[in-house]
């Protein structure tokens, strides 16, 4: 791949829609937030990726008169994310966000506090700094003199600390940094997910492998390549950079037993029965047997992926039997409302047609069912003492 000539392609389109934007406002609509469902019951986005491409190309030519055009942007990515993406956050949010900043008004605080307030993550990763580009005391005064519901709750994120204006230009000058304005400034991996963000997969694999191949073969390295891969559909070469991965293991156990069940997950969505098999066998064999340890999830985890194994069986004989050692497996792991482990088991034993299987898992999940309701609500009840005070 030639790499600059791929990055100019890919920068081709975002900016000809760039132009259009900001010639003509109608076609804005094509760049608001629409919502759609997916056939695995989720809801998206069918303009995100337009929307990304326009705010991409923002930040590789930043202009004044855009404010307005970045206004809109931040306010369909904020709608995309109240919507659509019940966690996380991404730098699509975030650039949008700091593109908005940059232009220091005042009256942009409302934009981003909307931002800043769509989930717990959002509430973590999209800087409070945000609101207070236009000067401390001049965002404050904003918020003291609204007469905005929320006005309080505002005011006492913005004075609960000691935030300064050279604090400020500080984190503004860092996210320059993290969004560069020039293209040449941007890594590999940067472009491999921003041409993600754009539907270009082959793009972006070319890209994150080409970072790669630049970097130590790490575990930290290795897990990135492969989960971008994994993402982008490329399974099989998902599971060759896992199995190096899982051949780079530490001595402890745990490290191990987890990236041998990311493994048998790869397999398994690959089709490759056997070789998910042979590592689940591998699994069971570094797992410890006290099931109540430290490593239960790793447990449940290994006895999902056999009862998903099930489906994917070559013949209604291996089918069952991987079936009867699941349920074998299953007996004594804790907790058993956690992680889809129940879920799976109802799905291998319809699969297979085996009606009393199913009955035995659904009684088992009707007392995982009161098991959690018992638990969740040991863990909120306030305690008999009486609250603290520290």
């Amino acid at each position: 791949m030639n790499t600059a000539e791929e990055q100019d392609r890919l920068l081709r389109e975002p900016r000809i829609a760039l132009e259009r934007a900001r010639r003509d406002q109608a076609t804005w609509a094509d760049l608001a937030y629409r919502g759609q469902g997916t056939d695995d019951g989720r809801l998206t986005d069918r303009n995100r990726a337009a929307r990304f491409a326009v705010l991409w190309a923002l930040q590789y030519d930043r202009r004044p008169h855009d404010l307005p055009l970045l206004r809109f942007l931040l306010q369909q990515q904020t709608m995309y994310y109240r919507e659509a993406v019940p966690s996380g956050l991404a730098p699509d949010l975030t650039l949008a966000g700091f593109l908005v900043a940059e232009h220091r008004q005042v009256e942009d605080l409302w934009l981003h506090w909307a931002a800043k307030n769509l989930s717990f993550d959002t509430a973590l990763g999209y800087h409070l700094y945000h609101l207070l580009t236009a000067g401390i005391a001049a965002s404050t005064e904003m918020v003291r003199t609204s007469s905005r519901p929320d006005r309080d709750r505002i005011l006492g994120d913005i004075t609960s600390a000691r935030h300064t204006d050279a604090a400020v230009d500080e984190w503004l000058d860092q996210q320059r940094v993290r969004f560069p304005a020039n293209p040449a400034d941007e890594g590999l991996k940067a472009w491999a997910r921003h041409a993600k963000r754009l539907g270009e997969r082959e793009a972006s694999r070319q890209f994150m492998t080409e970072w790669a191949a630049g970097e130590p073969r790490t575990a930290t390295t290795l897990n990135t390549l492969q989960f971008h891969l994994a993402h982008l559909g490329y399974l099989t070469e998902a599971v060759d950079v896992q199995i190096e991965a899982v051949a780079l293991s530490d001595s402890w156990p745990g490290a191990k037993t987890s990236k041998l069940l990311t493994l048998a997950r790869l397999q398994r969505r690959t089709g490759d029965f056997a070789g998910a098999c042979q590592t689940l066998q591998e699994v069971q064999r570094v797992l410890p047997s006290d099931k109540h340890g430290f490593e239960q999830g790793n447990w449940r985890h290994f006895v999902k992926e056999c009862f998903l194994l099930v489906p994917i069986a070559p013949a209604a004989s291996a089918a069952r039997r991987l079936l009867a050692a699941s349920e074998q497996d299953l007996r004594g792991i804790p907790r058993l409302w956690m992680d889809g482990v129940l879920d799976a088991a109802l799905a291998a034993a319809e699969h297979v047609g085996d009606p009393q299987a199913l009955h035995r898992y659904g009684v088992l999940q009707q007392a995982a069912a009161r098991e959690r309701t018992q638990e969740v609500g040991q863990t909120a009840r306030p305690s008999e003492s009486g609250p603290t005070t520290t």
